[in-house]
């Protein structure tokens, strides 16, 4: 990594003080115009440096360019399946030791937490299969369940409850679930929600299940032959079950919120900044774009192209917003928005214009979206109620709701295109031409706008929709997050790192997020 000064600055302050006192100017111009020259030669040094090395930096400095990766990859002999380019170095840097470590529980969450980043509860399959009790298969002691003592041996009704015994039928005296335990418990386990470590174990194994099919069922099972899925198959010998966390997608609980105003606060200036030039004004997000992004919120009706802004040309002024969450209005009397990354509970746009975008979006959740005399663009959005543009130009975008060019119910756009693009079953096409676009509904974890997993894809969704996109992705807003294949990459590099015949399953469990400890 770069140092945090520039060369320029380096170069002037080793000048002797008697010159920095003496100057007018001109020296320090010299300094920054070799500094520029230093701070390229430096740059590129440090990421030559970087370029040897295929793993994830620990402490944020240069990591290798991802056009290397393929490389590193052929000379381990890796086969690379991340969607991601932080999960592809993970597997090359850490091809040799999960090798070593093939077969193991440890080297399955470690490859789910990596290649998907995925925090994942491990079951084995064959521990949830029901078999006939042996006189030659050894009863594991109550402590090593996480019991404090050994259970006694009478009345029988008590012993029943030996966590060690292979019953079948449930107990309902009892409930099963998941319950606090300290860390030196040697049953306890530890996950990591939404950036809280917490310490847990299972409890009631012969009990009624509170959450039955989620991670805290620990009951045996018959056998299911049917083939796995993220909903069945589950209980069989030659699986692993892994239940991970469902994407939190654009409203992420670490999010904060800030109040809008025509002059921003200090509160609003410290997570977004405000960039004004030459008929254009944007508010960016100040983590966006980095590894680290988090949409902040903004409360409140915001009310642009007014004549009391003071633009200048208002008719074609440009009001950007990047990684932000906008969860009231957002209204614009004259002038154009633009959007990326972003959630937007209600975007009205009143300019006229029949020839270039007064609405463009990309990447985008919209709840309702109106431009009603002018030209709409969105590329991987989803929109979760109407869609009112005279003209819309859409790729890679979900729509839930009709799409309309003005308030009469069936009047779709006379003019527009949808490629790769979903849209209601009685959708009227009117004008607008349809390339490779789907009629299948999709499957979201919700549609309530502001709600964790909102537009998020499920994986009951269909293949025409999870893998719609012109890439092979998913449609939609989270096409460059890339939830369903994070998923999907999980298993298909556990096929590499189990044993011969198994199979691993992940599966989507919302019971995680009241995970107890």
């Amino acid at each position: 990594m770069a140092s945090e000064r520039s060369q320029a600055e380096v170069l002037y302050q080793i000048l002797p003080a008697l010159y920095r006192q003496r100057d007018n100017g001109d020296l320090r111009d010299y300094c920054e115009a070799a500094g520029q020259l230093l701070d390229r030669i430096d740059a590129t040094l440090v990421q030559r440096l970087a370029d040897n090395f295929p793993d994830n930096p620990l402490d944020g400095s240069s990591a290798c360019q991802e056009w290397l990766i393929p490389y590193f990859a052929d000379l381990l002999d890796v086969r690379l399946v991340s969607p991601l380019a932080e999960g592809r170095r993970d597997e090359v840097a850490n091809a040799v030791r999960w090798r070593q470590g093939k077969g193991t529980l440890q080297v399955a969450e470690e490859i789910a937490q990596a290649v998907g980043r995925l925090e994942v509860v491990l079951h084995e399959g064959w521990r949830r299969v029901a078999v006939t009790p042996r006189l030659d298969m050894p009863r594991l002691p109550a402590r090593s369940f996480g019991y404090a003592q050994e259970l006694p041996e009478a009345p029988p009704s008590l012993a029943a409850r030996h966590p060690g015994l292979p019953a079948v039928t449930v107990d309902f005296r009892c409930p099963g679930g998941a319950v606090a335990a300290a860390v030196s418990n040697p049953a306890a386990q530890q996950s990591n929600i939404d950036g809280d470590t917490r310490s847990w174990r299972q409890s009631g194994h012969h009990g009624a299940p509170c959450q039955p099919d989620s991670y805290q069922d620990s009951s045996l099972r018959s056998v299911d032959f049917r083939t796995p899925d993220w909903h069945r198959g589950h209980y069989h010998p030659d699986r692993i079950l892994l239940y991970t966390l469902p994407p939190a997608g654009r409203f992420d609980p670490s999010a904060e919120t800030v109040a809008w105003s025509e002059d921003p606060d200090t509160a609003f200036l410290q997570r977004i900044e405000v960039i004004a030039g030459d008929n254009i004004t944007t508010f960016r997000n100040r983590s966006w774009g980095g590894d680290d992004f988090v949409p902040v919120n903004i409360s409140g009706v915001i009310l642009l192209g007014q004549e009391a802004d003071g633009v200048g040309d208002a008719d074609y002024h440009r009001w950007i917003f990047q990684g932000v969450n906008l969860l009231d209005m957002l209204q614009a009397d004259s002038g154009r928005i633009e959007l990326r990354d972003c959630a937007a509970m209600r975007v009205e746009v009143h300019s006229i214009d029949y020839e270039r975008p007064v609405v463009s979006a990309r990447g985008c959740l919209i709840n309702d979206l109106q431009a009603a005399r002018g030209v709409s663009q969105l590329e991987y959005c989803t929109v979760l109620d109407s869609t009112l543009s005279e003209i819309l130009y859409a790729s890679e975008t979900i729509f839930l709701g009709t799409i309309r060019k003005h308030h009469l119910p069936l009047a779709a756009p006379d003019i527009g295109c949808l490629r790769y693009c979903r849209i209601r079953h009685d959708q009227s096409l009117g004008g607008m031409r349809m390339v490779r676009s789907t009629r299948a509904a999709p499957v979201f974890y919700s549609t309530h706008f502001g709600r964790r997993g909102c537009g998020v894809l499920h994986p009951a969704t269909p293949a025409a929709i999870r893998h719609g996109a012109e890439d092979g992705g998913e449609m939609g807003v989270h096409h460059d997050d890339h939830p369903g294949l994070l998923a999907e990459a999980v298993a298909e590099k556990l096929k590499d790192f189990l044993p011969l015949g198994m199979e691993a399953v992940v599966i989507p469990d919302p019971t995680l997020l009241e995970m107890p400890g």
